[in-house]
């Protein structure tokens, strides 16, 4: 049986996302791979910490026994997370976040961008409540992929276009 090459880099990113949301969910940069369906260096390195995290053989292929306890993990992590909907009220859009501000609107902010890490490259996402420098790019390379003027400030338009990627994901 022959893979069409379509199909196997389908796979591979699948398995990178798969990485990535638990690198990010874990506290476990080393899983964070870069999505590109390309099996690479970086992505054999991720699938090996994956392995060992997991007390498994540490082979840095990704076997069916790799594949089914990584999808099961992610799967055990989705169901810790209560699935939420957010909706952002025409009195909330006077939210307009910058750098430097430092509140519980930061952090619904960050929340929101850690969970959408897997589909969108935003890079690593702090959950502290501090609109860092980290936090401005995460929100620019938001902007850029959602078809927004990447300002780095979290404004009307980017809520809205969080909130419904955000209520899209599959959680």
């Amino acid at each position: 049986m022959s893979v069409n090459v379509r199909d196997r880099q389908g796979r591979v990113e699948a398995m990178q996302k798969m990485l990535r949301e638990l690198g990010m969910r874990w506290g476990m940069t080393c899983l964070c791979v870069q999505v590109s369906g390309c099996f690479d260096a970086a992505t054999e390195e991720a699938v090996r910490a994956f392995q060992e995290h997991e007390c498994m053989p540490v082979t840095g292929i990704c076997d069916r026994e790799t594949w089914d306890c990584l999808s099961d993990c992610c799967r055990q992590e989705r169901e810790e997370c209560a699935p939420v909907t957010v909706s952002i009220l025409p009195g909330d859009c006077e939210w307009c976040l910058s750098p430097g501000e430092e509140d519980d609107a930061v952090f619904l902010l960050q929340y929101m961008l850690r969970a959408l890490v897997t589909e969108y490259d935003l890079g690593s996402v702090p959950l502290d409540g501090q609109y860092s420098e980290v936090t401005e790019e995460a929100v620019k390379r938001f902007q850029r992929t959602a078809g927004l003027p990447a300002s780095g400030r979290a404004e009307r338009e980017t809520w809205h276009a969080l909130a419904d990627a955000f209520n899209a994901m599959e959680r």
